[in-house]
């Protein structure tokens, strides 16, 4: 009886125990993080880190954290006052989930927008769409972003910017996708002179899907249109990895 009462308890624990473990699981399940790493021929290297929460309903809630390095987004020479990109938004499929919408709502910090001496804290929001497409031929991303100065006032000349960029491609394989891509990045309202074109490029692409959730990107191709460049040509490199 004492064995059968021993022996009873101890398949209770260990049946509580994987139960712990399994809803522990599904419970870290419910929250994915990820870094996309990118290095392009205007903006030079940046990384951006997500984060995304399920929900009980249909949508899930997206994070994202842009640290953008370049000095020329903040003091040239030191490399401090950099801008700094966070938002929020909501991220949920349509179309029997071939299509995914993204859109979020952020706000800028440095003095990229605002043109002022040091760190301003919300210089700018940043409403943007991300979008995905695919399906069993199709692959297309896409990306919509407008830079919105809001903190104005006389002896500051502010700058608002739009970027988007276009990704359609072919699934040659699970793994391999081929295409084109096109970005443009734009100034939309200069309060210290012209609206400029800073870049309009358009190339092709090479999407690779491995393991894990790895994702990794390269595009170039020819500058269409520049205002402040001599470049003809353009690069651009990225890996997103899933943590």
């Amino acid at each position: 009886m004492k064995k059968a009462i021993i022996t009873l308890v101890t398949l209770f624990l260990i049946t509580s125990a994987a139960y712990s473990q399994d809803n522990a699981q599904e419970k870290k399940n419910k929250t994915s993080f990820a870094a996309k790493i990118i290095h392009n021929s205007a903006a030079g290297f940046y990384p951006i880190f997500f984060a995304n929460f399920e929900t009980n309903k249909k949508f899930d809630i997206t994070m994202y954290s842009i640290f953008w390095t370049n000095g020329a987004f903040g003091n040239l020479n030191s490399g401090s006052d950099l801008l700094l990109e966070v938002a929020a938004g909501i991220g949920f499929k349509v179309f029997n989930d071939k299509l995914y919408l993204n859109p979020s709502f952020g706000f800028a910090s440095g003095k990229f927008l605002s043109n002022s001496v040091g760190t301003r804290l919300g210089e700018g929001i940043i409403p943007s769409l991300y979008f995905n497409y695919g399906d069993s031929v199709i692959d297309f991303e896409g990306y919509l972003a407008y830079y919105k100065s809001i903190r104005d006032n006389e002896n500051i000349l502010t700058k608002d910017y739009v970027l988007n960029w276009l990704a359609p491609g072919i699934k040659v394989s699970d793994r391999v996708v081929v295409g084109a891509f096109y970005e443009t990045l734009d100034i939309t309202r200069n309060e210290g002179g012209e609206n400029l074109q800073i870049y309009q490029w358009l190339g092709g692409s090479l999407k690779l899907k491995l393991d894990n959730g790895i994702v990794f990107r390269i595009s170039g191709g020819s500058v269409l249109n520049t205002d402040v460049s001599q470049s003809d040509e353009f690069y651009k490199v990225s890996a997103f990895i899933p943590f």
